[in-house]
């Protein structure tokens, strides 16, 4: 499976894209079903440990300024107001916390499923008798040593076809 014009194998999985790095996949999330459960999991791992830290950040202080407020009537608006303002601040900082944990964890399953999509297409072209196909990840993917396996394997398929004729 040569691109137009290339000499060597295309590299399964990936495809010519412009910047930085070079090669790029065409989607982000390769492996619907998988990256959801992942992403999912992340976000309610991450909402139980911002609710048990949020609530012992508020709570031991929701006492000390409930009882101010209680007996000074004429101080109670500050009290209140700094309350609701610190209440929305851990609310907002625990919400922007939450979205790049879930971000970050989509973006860590992309490596593993976009890698699992590129070896997948790999095989099935070996076993559909392309001997010439190859798998490139890009740098920081896993399964980079299934990868390069099956590269190992597709060399010795090609050479042993050139070798019988």
């Amino acid at each position: 499976m040569l691109e137009p014009g290339a000499d060597k194998p295309a590299a399964v999985g990936q495809t010519r894209g412009g910047g930085p790095f070079g090669w790029r996949r065409r989607q982000f999330v390769v492996d619907a079903r998988y990256q959801l459960r992942a992403g999912v999991l992340v976000g309610l791992v991450a909402i139980v440990l911002l609710v048990l830290l949020n609530a012992s950040l508020m709570f031991p202080h929701r006492p000390p300024s409930a009882a101010a407020s209680m007996a000074a009537t004429p101080m109670r608006s500050p009290y209140v107001a700094s309350d609701r303002s610190s209440f929305a601040l851990l609310l907002l900082g625990s919400a922007v916390f939450l979205g790049g944990v879930v971000v970050v964890g989509l973006m860590e399953s992309h490596r593993t499923a976009g890698a699992a999509f590129a070896i997948r297409r790999a095989v099935d072209g070996l076993r559909d008798g392309q001997s010439q196909v190859r798998v490139r990840l890009r740098r920081g993917d896993q399964l980079q040593d299934l990868a390069r396996s099956i590269n190992q394997l597709a060399e010795t398929i090609d050479t042993e076809r050139l070798r019988r004729g």
